[in-house]
């Protein structure tokens, strides 16, 4: 299956038209670590000016603190939404729409009347709007006085940003190498400069979290990813828990001959039906694996990602792994739960192989992936998440003139990071447990068609447009190849255990055949990850893009957020 793999990505590849990252040159450089003092437009230009003489200046951009302006101007928004559907409102029925000005007032008039008078809504958001832009006014001037020591420099040619980015690369091999310096204590030596994303990708907001509080941020994030993924449960193993609760509530004072002086008591109760206790166990499973995706992406958000786009592909890749080991590998070798897995590290190192791949085990998948392809699609289509948080908004609300905040505040944009993960993680329990467990095939395939048919809806008329980049597809067919890998392993596994004999010169010519395979793939996997010898065999095609002729170069456009 692994030259089939190959094959067919690299040909899904192909309309990708994905180009290799290392290739990404573009005219615009993003420098960090500029002296605050020097850090304007002028200086800049200045500096380049006398170190590059003959290297001309496109435009140059100041980044600053917009996080505050950027809030302020949200509110604005929503200020002027909102008188504007009051006017509407007014034209259309002849009725001045009157609001109690406190938070949940909607819903609860009764605690806030006595304390707080009606007032009309289009004059209390007039007023509104006139002090949000006196605000905004202000500190728009304020955030323009300090900048970060950060500015977007982009050049008329592409190759004049391909050597400055050359000069003042930090690294062990160009130590002869020294960027030239200017008349102004710049510093560049001490400059952190790369290829600039496209202004659209960037969260300007986040740009004033510092390097070093960002990757502390991430170990923090990491580590408790790793608590909550190692040291607390999986799936399987809350549905383990749940055998007690149910057995309890099927023997609940349950009395099959019942006298007739006990037939209207009280406490009698009936057995539960089957369906709901066969069924409870397969909606905690679907909960549960759905609640830790959203753990890890909320983790991940925390650490305040400069570009959209890398916050999409960092959330994918953190989540897919995640899951493969919470409800794939973990739960294969026995490892349901915190105890068991100490136990094995701690008290005794001899893994009971024999247990590995029972009829249970494939059961367990099957469950799954029966309910991803049927009880998530539906819950998908109907929000429930999004649902509950109109509710809360609709209770928060002081009035109807808050329809339009409402709405923009439950329209989110596609998490393609997150459901790209469980999309792989399904693709991979597929594949991995094909051959052991064939009955998940078709399942599986049943999954891909619901999949496709509720993405495609939800991406056409629910949520809003998502920026990602090429290196999210690029990823996402590595872990095709990665599962392809894994069956191979897994195979290897489950040969060598019903052989029932752990001499490698008494094993079967299958085992034999599949390890050297495997050896194989592991082989090319390598090559191709940490060097191009394998490049023509890759699951990858990549384009080849001519320097000055990138057809999604946009790096006219201006750098600077719409607040300023």
């Amino acid at each position: 299956m692994f030259p089939v793999a190959i094959f067919l990505m690299r040909r899904f590849s192909i309309g990708l038209k994905i180009t290799d990252t290392n290739l990404k040159i573009t005219r615009t450089l993003a420098i960090e670590n500029i002296p605050e003092k020097l850090c304007n437009i002028g200086d800049i230009k200045k500096h380049f000016d006398e170190a590059y003489p003959e290297f001309r200046i496109f435009d140059v951009q100041v980044v600053y603190d917009v996080t505050r302006l950027t809030q302020l101007a949200l509110d604005l928004e929503n200020v002027v939404d909102s008188k504007k559907f009051c006017e509407k409102y007014k034209a259309r029925k002849n009725v001045e729409l009157e609001m109690i000005p406190v938070g949940g007032a909607r819903c609860c008039k009764c605690f806030c009347l006595p304390c707080v008078n009606k007032v009309s809504c289009i004059e209390y958001f007039t007023e509104e709007e006139i002090k949000l832009r006196q605000m905004m006014d202000k500190e728009r001037i304020e955030a323009q006085r300090v900048s970060l020591g950060m500015a977007f420099v982009t050049f008329e040619n592409i190759n004049h940003a391909r050597q400055i980015l050359r000069d003042h690369k930090n690294s062990i091999l160009n130590f002869k190498r020294s960027a030239p310096e200017s008349k102004l204590a710049m510093n560049p030596q001490k400059w952190t400069v790369w290829y600039a994303p496209l202004p659209n990708d960037i969260i300007w907001e986040n740009l004033s979290h510092k390097r070093h509080f960002t990757l502390m941020k991430k170990i923090i994030a990491n580590l408790f990813i790793f608590l909550v993924g190692f040291f607390l449960t999986t799936p399987q193993f809350v549905v383990h828990q749940l055998d007690p609760i149910i057995n309890a509530l099927k023997n609940l004072t349950y009395n099959p001959n019942p006298s007739p002086q006990n037939a209207t008591d009280p406490m009698h109760f009936k057995e539960l039906p089957a369906w709901l206790t066969d069924f409870l166990p397969t909606l905690m499973i679907w909960t549960f694996t759905a609640l830790l995706p959203v753990v890890v992406a909320y983790a991940d958000l925390l650490v305040g990602h400069w570009t959209r786009s890398g916050q999409n592909h960092a959330i994918m890749k953190k989540t897919f792994w995640y899951l493969l080991f919470m409800v794939i590998i973990l739960p294969t070798f026995g490892f349901t739960s915190s105890k068991a897995y100490i136990d094995f590290l701690l008290k005794n190192n001899n893994l009971n192989w024999e247990c590995i791949f029972l009829p249970d085990s494939g059961a367990f998948f099957v469950n799954y992936v029966i309910t991803c392809a049927i009880l998530g699609s539906g819950l998908e289509l109907i929000r429930f998440p999004e649902l509950f948080w109109y509710f809360i908004q609709i209770c928060m609300s002081r009035s109807k003139a808050d329809t339009p905040a409402i709405r923009k505040a439950i329209t989110y944009e596609f998490r393609f990071g997150e459901q790209y993960a469980r999309m792989m993680l399904i693709f991979a329990m597929v594949v991995m447990f094909s051959i052991s467990c064939p009955l998940i095939t078709p399942f599986g395939c049943l999954y891909f068609i619901l999949k496709h048919l509720v993405d495609r809806h939800n991406l056409a008329f629910v949520y809003a447009r998502s920026k990602i980049n090429k290196k999210v597809h690029a990823t996402a067919i590595n872990f095709v190849i990665m599962s392809v890998a894994l069956l191979q392993f897994f195979m290897i596994v489950f040969s060598f255990i019903r052989s029932l004999d752990s001499n490698l010169s008494t094993l079967d010519l299958r085992t034999k055949v599949a390890m050297a395979l495997f050896i194989l793939t592991l082989n090319i996997c390598s090559a191709q990850i940490w060097s191009n010898t394998c490049r023509r065999i890759s699951p990858v095609k990549y384009q080849d893009v001519l320097l000055g002729e990138d057809p999604e170069d946009e790096h006219d456009q201006l750098y600077l957020p719409t607040v300023l």
